[in-house]
């Protein structure tokens, strides 16, 4: 049986359940909030629908790399992250020891902005999309028009950015998959291989991004 493990049981956290509880098929999720009353909203909504769940009250960081350990969840177990920061480089730093650069000067990305932990976002979109958005592969659900290039290649195009020390940076990102309207998530051995590729070939500083098509969210990990 798959397991699915929703990490935040906020807004964006419940439409994740709203999706799974309606979704028929040999899964289990795991609700993940240190948050008490998230998580009894969280079981409130899904004890009625008979999906198979648990919970638990770690830490968002800690619980992912206690699981990263786990050989049984990194064959088939999703991760699906709706906490307000980059979740994966947050992983990502804890589990390398290593720290996170500020920005010298801001790369060239569309409607990007700041946030509070030296993270960058960036979106193709300049309006707020719809919740119902299937991430079409060649245009924007919304408007029609074609989307070229992708995010995630102006993204991987970010390895020219002069940062850090003045140095060029490579750009490494975790994708994103789609897994319904305005959902997304990825698996945890794809999380777990590009930290052991960073760990095992990367000890300079790089940009490291968790994105999908329109949408993501970067960071400059400094060396080791």
């Amino acid at each position: 049986m798959q397991r699915v493990h929703i990490i935040g049981c906020g807004k964006f956290g419940y439409r994740a359940l709203e999706f799974y509880a309606q979704r028929r098929g040999p899964q289990t999720l795991i609700l993940v909030d240190s948050d008490r009353e998230n998580l009894l909203a969280g079981q409130k909504f899904l004890s009625p629908t008979n999906t198979p769940f648990s919970t638990s009250r770690l830490d968002a960081v800690d619980y992912l790399v206690i699981l990263l350990d786990d050989p049984e969840a990194l064959q088939n177990d999703w991760i699906i992250p709706t906490v307000p920061f980059h979740l994966a480089f947050a992983v990502l730093r804890r589990v390398s020891k290593r720290g996170s650069l500020p920005w010298i000067s801001l790369p060239l990305l569309p409607n990007l902005f700041t946030g509070e932990q030296n993270e960058i976002y960036s979106s193709l979109a300049e309006f707020l999309c719809p919740s119902d958005c299937p991430q079409p592969r060649t245009h924007c659900f919304h408007t029609g028009k074609k989307r070229d290039p992708s995010l995630l290649h102006l993204l991987a195009c970010l390895e020219s950015y002069q940062g850090g020390q003045g140095k060029k940076l490579p750009s490494l990102i975790l994708p994103s998959t789609q897994i319904g309207s305005g959902l997304g998530g990825f698996p945890l051995r794809r999380l777990q291989r590009i930290i052991s590729f960073i760990n095992n070939r990367c000890p300079e500083p790089l940009l490291f991004s968790t994105a999908c098509r329109c949408h993501g969210v970067t960071n400059i990990l400094d060396s080791r």
